[in-house]
């Protein structure tokens, strides 16, 4: 026989305790999660799944997006200006809706402000009873981001680095074996001479044979002298600001002493040379040696890139306290994107030139250099391929009568004469 008795008092207070019991539960759990919610270092973002309207937010994502709470709430997610391509994301939502996660490794998004911020982006669709909610959990990744563009950078800077490397030693092989190769033949000329004085029962070569082998082999040495030279100055300089040996010294007579150095390169050329040396006050305080070598790269540059019957014009002028100091010439002209990188090392305008020219491309970032040391101005122009090129060197004028220790030395005043 079933009982039909009813539950006892007692029962009904059990049911009722577990009642209360899952309750208190429930809202343990519910606070929880809110507490989580809002103490997150994670943005959290809380989308109704069928509109795509913020329901929620917390702190942390209000202060990375810098957005007041009232702005967001309400708003589709692709209303507030969070990100660059509305449509996109438009679509992306729409995906969303359909496969019910979405994850983007790096997503830029926009502060109010208009801030770019690198996210990490996960999107999840679930259920709050029966409404149906996505979750969007967003991580700033922009100090992950700047490291990793910094690294991609260094890495960019080491590749090329040692394509500059290889391209240096590829040159420099080229530009030494190029002299030693002339050297070998003058001295096979030398050679072929001598034996064929003594097959000939010592009848004498003429004079000219020996003296245009030499003056071969003599030529060739200096090439090699001027370069390895311009290599010792660049690892010198790069140690630190070169050594100088700072007096009163004539510009106008350095000018002409590097000319007198460089007049067997000029002859070769066939390039003429004229001066203009109008300024006044042409005395200024620098390095003897230095300024030379200033003033023979810039003229030695013109004198390689300009071709036969061209034109070279060194002016000088004075110009509010200042020497200014130009050189001139009708070659070949400097590109508008070479002439952002002219003073870099092993630079010489576009990747045709080295072949038709040689050199390694120091000269006018020593000279550059050297002018900086001392306390001048390097500056070119040129109105493009074809058009010449004109370099202009600033120094500040040394008017006033030397002190002892500015006296031109014996040794400077040898250089300048």
């Amino acid at each position: 026989m079933i009982s039909t008795e009813s539950a006892s008092p007692a029962q009904r207070l059990s049911s009722g305790d577990r009642e209360s019991s899952l309750k208190l539960s429930l809202e343990a759990s519910e606070l929880r999660y809110r507490r989580l919610f809002e103490t997150a270092q994670d943005g959290i973002l809380i989308l109704d799944a069928n509109t795509g309207k913020i329901i929620d937010v917390n702190p942390f994502l209000l202060d990375l997006l810098d957005y007041p709470f009232e702005n967001m709430i309400g708003c589709r997610l692709w209303e507030i200006g969070l990100f660059k391509d509305i449509a996109a994301n438009q679509a992306a939502f729409e995906r969303l809706q359909k496969n019910e996660y979405i994850r983007y490794e790096n997503l830029p998004l926009r502060s109010k402000a208009g801030k770019e911020i690198h996210v990490e982006f996960v999107s999840n669709v679930y259920f709050v009873g029966s409404d149906k909610v996505i979750q969007c959990n967003i991580r700033d990744i922009s100090a992950r981001f700047v490291a990793y563009e910094a690294s991609d950078g260094r890495l960019a800077a080491l590749e090329l680095a040692n394509k500059t490397k290889d391209d240096v030693l590829a040159v420099l092989s080229h530009e030494l074996r190029t002299p030693l190769t002339a050297i070998s033949c003058a001295a096979d000329l030398l050679e072929l001479g001598h034996d064929a004085t003594d097959q000939l029962d010592k009848t004498e070569v003429p004079p000219q044979f020996d003296r245009s082998a030499v003056t071969m082999i003599r030529r060739n040495l200096q090439a090699m002298v001027r370069l390895i030279t311009e290599l010792l100055d660049l690892t010198h300089m790069a140690k630190g600001v070169p050594r100088l040996k700072l007096e009163r010294i004539d510009a106008h007579q350095v000018i002409r002493l590097a000319l007198k150095n460089l007049e067997s390169w000029q002859k070769l050329t066939k390039v003429g040379i004229y001066l203009q040396l109008e300024a006044q006050h042409h005395h200024i305080r620098a390095d003897a040696g230095k300024l030379e070598q200033i003033f023979s790269n810039l003229i030695g540059n013109a004198l390689k890139f300009t071709p036969i019957g061209g034109r070279i014009l060194i002016v000088t002028r004075n110009e509010t306290g200042k020497l200014v100091i130009e050189v001139r010439d009708t070659g070949i002209g400097i590109s508008a994107e070479a002439l952002r990188r002219i003073f870099s090392p092993f630079e010489q305008g576009d990747s045709s030139i080295h072949p038709r020219f040689g050199g390694l491309g120091l000269g006018l970032s020593i000279a550059h250099t050297l002018t900086a040391a001392l306390a001048g101005t390097l500056e070119v122009e040129s109105e493009g391929i074809g058009k010449g090129a004109n370099f202009t060197l600033r120094f500040k004028v040394n008017g006033s009568v030397p002190q002892a220790s500015e006296e031109e030395s014996p040794v400077a005043a040898k250089k300048a004469g």
